[in-house]
């Protein structure tokens, strides 16, 4: 998963280098359509995705707006997976979700592609990492172990702010390209923090602006046009609009605040 597009030689050249080394590699893409340095848009995106890969599946992400810097290059060892790329928050969402055993930094350059450019460590660092890995390296021969709680945090997180009993504050972290608005909330949380039926009414401030949405369990139950809170896929909390953009009706952007409230019986 990168940022790179499909446009220039990136993404192949990382492909060629792999099957390079381990020829008989499977190279699978998330997506290399992740907006330009956008680490929480990737983070995101890598923790809704993961765990519908085959257990001992390797992730190769390179949204790297520090490369070149002093920013650890890292493979982080889960329960299930490994985890390739810079340490800049990317990984740890989807790496905490499934359980952190190990993290190590890539120093070893025995297992770099050479000469390393200072400007392409997906083609040089992390894609042969994997795939040595992928041949059967062990993870500790690519550099020294190093403290869970060091890995830097993504810009983002699950998080709820109670504002009292009857409302809540939360954040849009991501707009997919119907116009659906997540939210920084697993629905169930949320549903529990403001006791919550399919079929409830809930007010929605953004700023002054004030609407109203029904708990639904899926937007197509009601008319067009109307916005639904409901639980998606990713058991994240959602916003919809049946056949429309929850986006532009709420006038809506990525980490902008969103307050929603109980309506009184």
């Amino acid at each position: 998963m990168t940022d790179f597009g499909y446009e220039d030689p990136y993404v192949a050249a990382m492909k060629g280098v792999a099957l390079d080394i381990c020829p008989h590699v499977r190279v699978v893409d998330i997506t290399h359509s992740i907006p330009s340095f956008d680490i929480d848009h990737a983070a995101l995106t890598l923790f809704m995705a993961y765990k519908y890969y085959p257990a001992g599946t390797i992730f190769v992400v390179v949204v790297d707006p520090g490369v070149g810097s002093p920013r650890r290059p890292l493979l982080i060892v889960t329960r299930n997976y490994y985890f390739i790329g810079p340490d800049n928050g990317v990984l740890v969402l989807a790496a905490r979700d499934d359980g952190i055993e190990a993290v190590f930094a890539l120093e070893n350059d025995l297992y770099f592609r050479k000469p390393v450019s200072s400007s392409f460590h997906g083609r040089d660092i992390f894609t042969p990492v994997a795939s040595w890995l992928a041949c059967g390296t062990p993870p500790n021969s690519f550099g020294s172990p190093q403290p869970v709680d060091s890995l830097k945090e993504p810009g983002i997180a699950m998080k709820i702010k109670k504002m009292d009993e009857r409302c809540l504050e939360l954040e849009a972290i991501y707009i997919d390209k119907f116009g659906n608005v997540m939210l920084s909330a697993f629905f169930d949380d949320l549903s529990k923090a403001l006791g919550l039926s399919l079929g409830d009414t809930v007010s929605i401030f953004i700023g002054n602006r004030r609407f109203e949405a029904r708990v639904e369990k899926v937007f197509s139950v009601v008319k067009e046009g109307e916005i639904v809170l409901y639980e998606n896929s990713f058991h994240l909390a959602e916003l919809a609009v049946n056949k429309g953009s929850a986006k532009n009706v709420l006038g809506i952007g990525k980490r902008d605040a969103i307050r929603i409230c109980k309506a009184v019986a």
